[in-house]
């Protein structure tokens, strides 16, 4: 049987079932299906795979009187065929290997150390394939299939590889649907594998089976439905090639079971694949080099700019030390996005650090005022924007960006590139390294020290209190502990962007958050798959779980699997007894209403009480009940020894540290809004009466 597959446009990223065919004998547009197998129709959405019948000479009704005899013969029959085995049929059989074994061989060749796979009636013919190659591939036993894509998330963010993750079917498959949104919206490279029912049941409704290509299609760069086992070499090539170029994203494959169960004879297996000979049309579509004569009109148009202003995101990661060299050349001040955090030092005098509704005022303020916004890497997200029309509006705008799709998307764009972000940097840095084009000194001196003024005068700020924790005063203390050299996870939430304000950093690859889908319980697994990815390496690097208790409670299982694979993640857990960002807006949009936001027991509130019996649940104990020790803190004199201990600590360790609930994100600029509206001061016993704690 033919192999079926899901092909897409680069831009669009949209995929289509389709046959074992190259991707390039489909049209762009089309959704390509064929018959497969004896034919294929649709069953409420999925595709149906209908199998010719069987032999008429295999039985017949009329063949004998006496359907007692008739089973007796085809006993006999079978037991014949039973010891019929010669010793050269043992020997071709020894030369075959199983369709699992022929997955986990092609994930060995692409390099794969790290697999994130929880076993299922529809995966374990892979995990017994996995057992047979122990000391090639490890598989970390996440104790849920959330936990699992979201820690291959995170290995693939520390280390720029493909992360892998591997579910079975029905409950297990849709489990990753979320993770897998995650890693589409945040451009990371991973592969997602689910076992499939064998394929004589799809769409019958069997037991655990659900159209997990149907479901995941607008939700993947590429995804495919495995039908024959000769398909399995490519399609893993193929997977991994198109996860990683381009625009990075999410492909699934979906392999039914007795796929995973098919023989293949090891000379039919083809280990010098090249992925790109089956992708012709992909390959049409991916950005050129960025030809000279667009960058020379970019960087005129910089060069002429009296107040130019950088914003770079995700998509400079990878270009960081050609954006150094860029910014040294033309001494441009940087704002950065939550997803390009580190693609350029926050130490550097030329860094603003973080821009859009709970950036810096200073960050806002640059982009408000600048008359050329150099969009390098990013998508004009509305978490930056705000009110597009806004947003840098005395600006002319450059971008440049790898997917097509993004360029004019949200914001019209005076220039645009589509290109790689390194390249296109590494061309702009020839340009003015050579004087080729030479810029505006005098000019861009008065604008930087225009804007370095208003970081000294608009310096970031939070309230020191007299005994209670100010969560941000928790992470800067973090920050001094580990000097920066952290890698640093987070669930969503107020504990996120505190984090991203208070926590600096100089390299890219150390911060790991859930961006555009924002997904709380993304913090610890993806803690786990960084440290995961460095324990593979031989590497011993600090890796720290900032997390909110709402968030942290959503994934907390992981816990198990970061003990039982002893992995040295540490948790801090910024515990305000609530979902402290939805807290804020009831406080400054709702009338301070709380609409099942208090995540404590009803009649035991920490907060007015100042009981510790009262703080729910108690993560110490839970920790503990996992193995991994724990402490919590609530005095702020006790909170730098209380965070030494916890990085200091060999293994992985919890730290509760118990902050008001009252304080809120700040700067803020309201969903909607422009720099005009930012909010800069005010906590939330502004907007209702509580007996204040004692140390506030």
């Amino acid at each position: 049987m033919n192999s079926a597959a899901a092909a897409h446009a680069r831009g669009a990223r949209k995929t289509a079932v389709a046959t074992a065919r190259p991707l390039s004998s489909c049209p762009a547009s089309a959704s390509c299906t064929t018959l497969v197998g004896g034919g294929a129709r649709r069953r409420g959405g999925q595709h149906v795979v209908l199998h010719p019948p069987r032999a008429s000479s295999s039985y017949s009704a009329s063949s004998s009187s006496s359907p007692k005899k008739a089973g007796k013969k085809k006993k006999t029959a079978a037991k014949k065929d039973a010891v019929a085995v010669t010793p050269r049929d043992f020997e071709q059989r020894q030369k075959s290997v199983k369709g699992c074994d022929v997955l986990v061989e092609a994930l060995v060749r692409e390099g794969v150390d790290v697999v994130f796979a929880y076993p299922g009636g529809a995966s374990m013919e892979i995990h017994q394939a996995l057992t047979r190659q122990e000391g090639k591939i490890t598989n970390v036993l996440c104790r849920h299939e959330q936990g699992e894509v979201f820690a291959a998330e995170g290995y693939a963010k520390v280390t720029g590889k493909v992360g892998v993750c591997i579910a079975t079917s029905g409950p297990g498959a849709t489990n990753l649907v979320t993770g897998i949104a995650d890693a589409m919206l945040d451009s990371v490279p991973m592969v997602a594998i689910t076992g499939q029912v064998p394929r004589r049941m799809i769409g019958t409704d069997a037991f655990q089976e659900t159209p997990t290509i149907e479901i995941t299609r607008p939700i993947t760069k590429h995804n495919y439905l495995v039908m024959d086992v000769k398909d399995i070499p490519r399609v893993v090539s193929e997977a991994f090639y198109l996860a990683r170029s381009g625009r990075p994203g999410p492909v699934l494959i979906d392999i039914p079971k007795d796929v995973q169960q098919q023989m293949l004879n090891a000379s039919e297996i083809d280990v010098s694949l090249d992925p790109s000979r089956f992708l012709e049309y992909y390959n049409e579509r991916l950005p050129e080099p960025p030809r000279k004569g667009l960058l020379l009109d970019v960087a005129r148009a910089i060069a002429n700019a009296k107040k130019p202003m950088l914003y770079v995101g995700g998509g400079c990661v990878d270009a960081s030390e050609e954006l150094a060299e860029f910014v040294e050349l033309t001494g441009i001040p940087v704002a950065q996005t939550l997803m390009g955090l580190g693609s350029f030092s926050e130490m550097h005098p030329l860094s603003l650090q973080m821009l859009g509704m709970h950036g810096t005022i200073y960050a806002n303020y640059a982009i408000d005022n600048c008359d050329l916004l150099l969009a390098f890497g990013v998508r004009f997200d509305d978490r930056v924007t705000g009110k597009v029309k806004d947003f840098a509006p005395n600006a002319s705008i450059v971008h440049i960006d790898i997917d097509a799709a993004e360029i004019g998307k949200n914001k019209a764009v005076d220039y645009s590139v589509c290109a790689n972000m390194r390249e296109s940097l590494k061309g702009l840095n020839k340009l003015f390294r050579e004087k080729q084009v030479e810029m505006n000194a005098g000019a861009v001196q008065k604008w930087t020290d225009e804007v370095l003024e208003q970081k000294k005068l608009k310096a970031m700020s939070f309230p020191e209190y007299e005994d209670a924790i100010a969560p941000q005063h928790a992470i800067k203390v973090l920050e001094e502990v580990t000097e920066g050299n952290a890698v640093i996870s987070t669930g969503v939430g107020q504990h996120q962007m505190w984090a991203a304000q208070w926590y600096r950093f100089a390299e890219p690859r150390r911060w790991l958050t859930s961006g555009g889908l924002g997904s709380m319980g993304y913090g610890l697994p993806a803690a786990l798959g960084a440290a995961a990815a460095f324990k593979a390496a031989g590497e011993k690097v600090t890796v720290v779980d900032i997390d909110g208790d709402g968030s942290f409670l959503m994934n907390v299982q992981e816990l198990a699997a970061i003990k039982a694979e002893e992995l040295d993640v540490k948790v801090m857990v910024i515990n305000n007894q609530h979902l402290g960002m939805v807290v804020q807006w009831e406080d400054r949009f709702y009338k301070a209403n709380r609409a099942h936001t208090y995540l404590g027991l009803k009649d035991k509130e920490w907060h007015k009480s100042e009981e510790e019996v009262d703080i729910y649940p108690d993560f110490v104990k839970m920790s503990e009940s996992y193995g991994i020790p724990a402490r919590r803190v609530i005095h702020k004199a006790e909170l730098r020894a209380a965070i030494e201990e916890m990085v200091n600590h060999e293994g992985p360790f919890l730290l509760d540290v118990m902050v008001p609930h009252i304080e809120h994100v700040l700067p803020m600029i309201p969903g909607g809004g422009g720099f005009k509206d930012t909010i800069a001061d005010g906590d939330g016993s502004m907007f209702h009466e509580e007996r204040p704690m004692k140390g506030l």
